[in-house]
């Protein structure tokens, strides 16, 4: 080695031990990341690609909306813009009511005044509504799906695609254990997604936080929000190899709300992929084929 490496090496090690120096009297740490390893997303029921409806192109210049392109793909030309619509009216909702959650309950309040749609327009439209669910669920009694965003997006495509089952069809336990199996898998799948997202916005109610505050750690948690996936699809293995038969053209209906579910839940995914909502275009790669998230400290 000549004098003039030793020199270059003996000043680069008074930099680099000068900057550590400053660094730890400035009371600044070096930014430094971890990974996590996150649950295969792509099993099960969520597995393989979804089908678009071919009418996604016609449908998304009047609302550039692709979820249910994938939720619905055999939706005809009205029921499919219906269904875009409500899922751009969900998103719109939930994004703006969060904000405005004392004005939302007040709302339901049957002696509140009537909103100016002009002024308050999300109000309005949120009063409109709740005063039109109150007078269908006076004269239809029990709704056979319950109230979450999945169920209610299980309902529009139903409609969508015409379906006809009875009430003691959705009642079967069979059918009622698909339905919450695709709507978990849903929220499951958002809340790793939106892990990195919610811990920067200060979100608490991820189940990831939530079960980090039982005693787990960060990674024993993202393990335990898989092993609830897995349970999922489980579920609606042993349900749907527990069907009986309602006669061939009822089976078929069945299995065509069935796919109503499983199309929806898997739409979420990819949805949740592509959209940038949760992860930029690299992160979401990263997850996809590598299945690990990674996080800054």
């Amino acid at each position: 080695m000549t004098a003039v490496d030793n020199e270059t090496q003996r000043f680069s090690y008074i930099d680099s031990n000068m900057a550590e120096g400053i660094n730890k009297a400035n009371g600044t740490k070096e930014n430094k990341s971890r990974t996590l390893h996150v649950p295969d997303l792509f099993e099960g029921i969520l597995a393989g690609d979804p089908v678009e409806n071919p009418l996604e192109s016609t449908i998304g210049l009047a609302s550039e909306e692709w979820t249910k392109a994938l939720a619905a793909p055999k939706a005809d030309l009205f029921a499919f813009r219906m269904a875009v619509d409500w899922c751009i009216w969900a998103f719109v909702f939930d994004d703006q009511s969060a904000h405005e959650i004392i004005w939302t309950l007040s709302l339901m309040d049957d002696t509140h005044p009537p909103v100016d749609p002009k002024t308050q327009p999300l109000r309005y439209m949120f009063q409109s509504i709740w005063h039109r669910f109150q007078e269908i669920f006076s004269t239809v009694g029990k709704n056979p799906i319950g109230s979450a965003c999945s169920y209610c997006l299980f309902v529009v495509v139903e409609w969508a695609y015409g379906i006809k089952l009875t009430q003691d069809i959705f009642d079967h336990p069979s059918v009622s254990t698909c339905e919450r199996a695709a709507a978990d898998l849903t929220w499951l799948v958002n809340d790793v997604l939106s892990y990195k997202k919610d811990l920067a916005s200060g979100v608490e109610h991820n189940i990831i936080c939530l079960l980090m505050r039982k005693g787990y750690s960060e990674q024993e948690a993202m393990d335990k929000t898989g092993d609830m996936m897995k349970e999922c699809h489980k579920d609606w293995d042993i349900a749907v190899a527990n069907l009986p038969s309602w006669g061939e053209q009822t089976d078929k209906e069945v299995q065509r709300y069935l796919c109503v579910a499983r199309d929806s839940a898997r739409a979420n995914l990819w949805w949740s992929f592509r959209s940038g909502r949760y992860l930029d275009a690299a992160e979401a790669a990263q997850v996809q084929a590598n299945k690990t998230l990674t996080l800054e400290n």
